[in-house]
C-alpha cells in the first residue's frame, strides 16, 4: 500500500510539473480542445493568468471567452495542489448553463480520467473541502452574503473566474481584495465591457492589471474569412453589426471590438455625464467652495446608506463642491457634526418627503428623524413637489447641463454613473439588452435619488430675491446686498 501510494504521488509530481505552467498544453493533451482550433488571443489569456496576478480581458461577441475560462479553471484546479477555484457572474443562468456547462464538457470529454465529485455547479477533489471549485451568481439580493463567503475561501492558489465581469456586483470585487493579498491568488475578469465605468471598465488603465482586448476581427473565422473554429464569430457578425449600429456605435465597439462604451448601457444619466465629461465639468480646478455664496444641500436617507450633495449656485450654474456617502448607518448625531466641521454657510437642507413620515424613524433614538435632526440643529425643508420617479429622472437631466463637479465630488460622479436601471435577463439577448424601469439596487441608486432631490429644490423649492428660481436657471438673481449668481472672479476683487 505504501509503494503504491508512492508511486500515485510521483505520478501526480510529475503531471503537476508538466502542465502547471502550460496552460494550452494542458487543454489539448488532457481536455477536449483540439489543436487546430488553438489561436492566438486563447493562449495570450491562458498564459496571462499564469504569468500574471491579475488578468483581465474586454472582448467582443462570441470569440470563445467563456470556452476557454472553463478550461482555464480545470487546468488550475488539476494542476496547483491544493488550490480552489471560485467562478461568479451577474446571474445565476450564466453561472449554470453557460460557464459551469463548459466546465461539465470538458470535464466529461478529456482525454484522461480527471475524478472527483462534480455536481451542477461545484467540483471537489477532496472529500475534506480543502480542494475544490465553486460557482455562484452575484444577485443584488444575495451579493452581502457572497462577498463574505469569498472572503473566507483562502488556500495554498486560488483563482477567481469573473466571468461576464461588468455585471459582477462592487461588493464582489472589494471583496477579492483580501484574497490577492496571497501571490499564489490569481484572478481572470472577463466579459463585454458593457459598463463604462467601474472596476471592470477601469482595468484597461490599470498598471496592476494585464490587460487583453480581444476584437471578433482577432478571431480566425474572421481572419480567414471562414468557419475555422466553430461557434465563434467571423466575418458574418461583424458585417451584421457593422451594417445595423454603424461602426462607431457603442454596440459595434462593444460587441465586435471589445471596446467600453462613453457611457453604462441603461444609466439615467449616462449621455449626460459623458457630455459633462467631455465638457470639462467633471472634476473641474473651476468649482471651489466659495465664502460669499451660501451652500444648499440635497439627502437621500436611508437606515443605512445616506447621500449628501452639497451644492451653490454661482452666476448660471450649480456648482456641486463637496459630496457625502454614509455605507455605515452613522445617524444624524454623525451628520450634525459633520456639517458643523466643513464650516460651511448653509442656506437650506432638503430632504424628500418620507424624512417625515410617521414609519420615518431614527434607529439610534426611535424618534421620528424630522424631530431629531431639528433636535440637532439640522432643519430640513421637506420636499414638496416630489412629482413621479420619472418626473424626477427628468428634472435630474434637466439640470445636468448647469451642473459642474468639483473634485470633492469624484464619489458622488461615480455614483451617478452607476444609477441604472435593472436589466431584464429573459429578455435580453448579447445584441439587445432591455430594461425594467426600475432602479437596480445598488449604491448609485442613493446617490441618483439625492441628486434628484438637488434638481426637485431647484425646480420648486429655492428662492431667490422673494421668488422661485424656476427651471431653466436664470440670468444673475440677487437678494440684499449679495446675490447668489455672480461671477466667482469679480468675487475674489472684493
Amino acid at each position: 500500500m505504501v509503494a503504491i501510494a508512492a508511486e500515485k504521488k510521483k505520478q501526480q509530481q510529475a503531471f503537476v510539473e508538466k502542465y502547471i505552467h502550460d496552460p494550452i498544453k494542458f487543454q489539448v493533451e488532457v481536455l477536449d480542445t483540439q489543436a487546430e482550433h488553438v489561436w492566438p488571443k486563447m493562449v495570450e489569456v491562458a498564459e496571462s493568468v499564469d504569468r500574471h496576478q491579475k488578468t483581465g480581458a474586454h472582448s467582443g461577441h462570441g470569440v470563445s471567452k467563456t470556452y476557454e475560462a472553463a478550461r482555464i479553471a480545470l487546468w488550475w484546479l488539476y494542476t496547483h495542489i491544493p488550490s480552489t477555484v471560485i467562478t461568479t457572474a451577474p446571474v445565476f443562468d450564466q453561472v449554470e448553463k453557460l460557464l459551469w456547462k463548459e466546465i461539465h464538457k470538458a470535464h466529461s470529454c478529456a482525454k484522461i480520467p480527471l475524478g472527483g465529485n462534480l455536481t451542477k455547479v461545484q467540483l471537489d477533489l477532496d472529500p475534506d473541502g480543502k480542494w475544490f471549485a465553486y460557482g455562484f451568481a452575484t444577485k443584488p439580493d444575495t451579493v452581502t452574503g457572497e462577498a463574505t463567503r469569498m472572503q473566507g475561501y483562502h488556500n495554498k492558489y486560488v483563482l477567481i473566474i469573473f466571468d461576464e465581469a461588468a455585471g459582477i456586483q462592487a461588493q464582489i470585487w472589494k471583496a477579492t481584495e483580501s484574497l490577492l493579498n496571497n501571490p499564489n491568488c490569481h484572478i481572470l475578469a472577463i466579459g463585454n465591457p458593457t459598463s463604462a465605468h467601474g472596476t471592470f471598465a477601469e482595468i484597461e488603465d490599470d498598471p496592476s492589471w494585464h490587460f487583453i482586448r480581444i476584437s471578433v476581427k482577432d478571431t480566425p473565422n474572421f481572419k480567414q474569412g471562414k468557419e475555422v473554429v466553430p461557434e465563434i464569430s467571423g466575418r458574418a457578425y461583424e458585417e451584421m453589426m457593422r451594417n445595423k449600429y454603424g461602426e462607431e456605435s457603442s454596440e459595434y465597439g462593444i460587441r465586435v471590438m471589445g471596446r467600453k462604451p462613453l457611457f453604462t448601457l441603461g444609466t439615467y444619466l449616462g449621455k449626460w455625464l459623458a457630455d459633462a465629461e467631455q465638457d470639462g465639468r467633471i472634476d473641474s480646478d473651476e468649482v471651489y467652495h466659495d465664502n460669499y455664496a451660501p451652500v444648499y444641500t440635497a439627502w437621500d436617507i436611508g437606515d443605512v446608506y445616506t447621500a449628501i450633495w452639497y451644492f451653490q449656485l454661482v452666476k448660471n450654474r450649480i456648482n456641486f463642491i463637496d459630496f457625502d456617502y454614509d455605507y455605515e448607518g452613522k445617524g444624524l448625531p454623525y451628520y450634525s457634526v459633520l456639517l458643523q466641521n466643513k464650516g460651511y454657510r448653509y442656506a437650506e437642507h432638503f430632504a424628500p418627503p418620507d424624512i417625515s413620515g410617521s414609519n420615518r424613524s431614527s434607529f439610534q433614538t426611535g424618534s421620528v428623524t424630522l424631530k431629531v435632526a431639528q433636535g440637532l440643529g439640522i432643519e430640513f425643508h421637506v420636499l414638496d413637489s416630489m412629482g413621479s420617479k420619472e418626473d424626477r429622472i427628468e428634472a435630474a437631466r434637466g439640470i445636468m447641463p448647469k451642473s459642474w463637479f468639483g473634485r470633492k465630488c469624484t464619489e458622488g460622479v461615480l455614483g451617478l454613473k452607476d444609477w441604472r436601471k435593472k436589466k431584464n435577463e429573459a429578455l435580453s439577448t448579447p445584441e439587445k439588452p432591455v430594461f425594467f424601469e426600475e432602479a437596480i439596487k445598488s449604491w448609485g441608486r442613493h446617490v441618483g435619488d439625492g441628486y434628484s432631490h438637488v434638481a426637485m429644490a431647484y425646480r420648486y423649492n429655492i428662492k431667490v430675491g422673494g421668488e422661485h428660481i424656476g427651471y431653466p436657471l436664470p440670468e444673475p438673481a440677487y437678494q440684499g446686498e449679495r446675490h447668489y449668481n455672480y461671477d466667482p472672479l469679480d468675487a475674489r476683487k472684493l
